[in-house]
């Protein structure tokens, strides 16, 4: 969103200045002017109003201070969830999270993506706060670059993906605009490769696909042969499918020290979320199905 609006508010400036005091000004150039004023002044204020709205939250070992004038006690606490999707009516805001409720029916709730240490925050809660332990003892994570026992792949088909039909279509555009002489000059070349490279970026971000072994979680990618991530299953804490963006299917690892990776597989049918699924909970590891997915002899039960 900063690139969004900080670059169409210079362009469309830029569009009005660059005349300005030359010769009297169009209409249209006038309003490209407001335009740009008002991309700058949305990305400043967006920025502020998602500071203002993330509540300033402090721990210890007896108490919660909640924006710096609630407090709340440890011993008040009677129920705690720290995963999973939550909704904050103070925030007006639904995400992954911490919620907490309190004696009188008190919620509060904190969201992973506004705080850049929340996974340690959350080893907090689960240490001190549950297991009343002295301190932190940090859990072993190990994220490999390569899988090292024979897995069941869900590849999906790139097929399924709306991005990857942009891509085509940019592509042939860009490929019959260079019949043209004209657009074969190195400097439209080189803008042509870039867009390229941007749409087949974000083609390849939704085709991620999974694999599952004995011991492992495995994440590849369709557009991206040499990506690859490994999980140990003994060391993630859970395995989430959730929304990301438009609706895109994506599927979230839950490590045990509560860091998370999400990953976009837009390519995977439904029938291949489901057997990786029960795929998962064979081997014993928690899944929360977040997108709506279940079979129809699930749905009647």
């Amino acid at each position: 969103m900063a690139l969004l609006c900080i670059g169409a508010g210079i362009f469309f400036s830029y569009s009005f200045f660059s005349h300005y005091g030359l010769r009297k000004t169009t209409t249209g150039e006038q309003a490209f002017m407001i335009f740009g004023v008002v991309f700058i002044i949305s990305f400043f204020y967006g920025a502020w109003s998602f500071w203002e709205q993330a509540p300033r939250i402090v721990l210890d070992t007896e108490k919660l201070i909640y924006n710096g004038t609630e407090v709340f006690y440890w011993k008040d606490l009677e129920r705690l969830e720290l995963t999973g999707k939550h909704h904050s009516k103070l925030l007006w805001a639904t995400g992954e999270g911490v919620q907490m409720l309190f004696k009188g029916n008190v919620k509060r709730v904190f969201f992973d993506h506004m705080y850049q240490n929340s996974w340690l925050m959350k080893l907090f809660l689960e240490q001190i706060v549950l297991q009343q332990q002295e301190r932190i003892s940090l859990p072993r994570v190990t994220v490999l670059e390569y899988s090292t026992n024979k897995a069941a792949y869900y590849r999906g088909s790139v097929w399924r993906a709306m991005l990857f039909y942009m891509f085509l279509v940019i592509n042939v555009s860009l490929a019959l605009s260079l019949q043209n002489p004209v657009n074969r000059e190195p400097s439209l070349m080189l803008g042509y490769v870039t867009i390229i490279f941007f749409f087949w970026r974000m083609a390849a971000h939704c085709l991620y696909y999974v694999g599952i072994s004995e011991t492992e979680l495995v994440i590849r990618n369709r557009l991206w042969p040499g990506y690859q991530k490994v999980f140990l299953l003994e060391e993630l804490r859970e395995v989430a499918y959730e929304h990301k963006g438009k609706g895109l299917h994506a599927i979230k690892v839950i490590r045990k020290d509560f860091k998370t990776h999400s990953f976009i597989a837009d390519g995977l049918s439904k029938r291949e979320w489901l057997n990786l699924r029960d795929k998962l909970r064979a081997q014993g590891m928690r899944v929360r199905n977040e997108l709506g997915i279940r079979r129809k002899r699930e749905a009647t039960v």
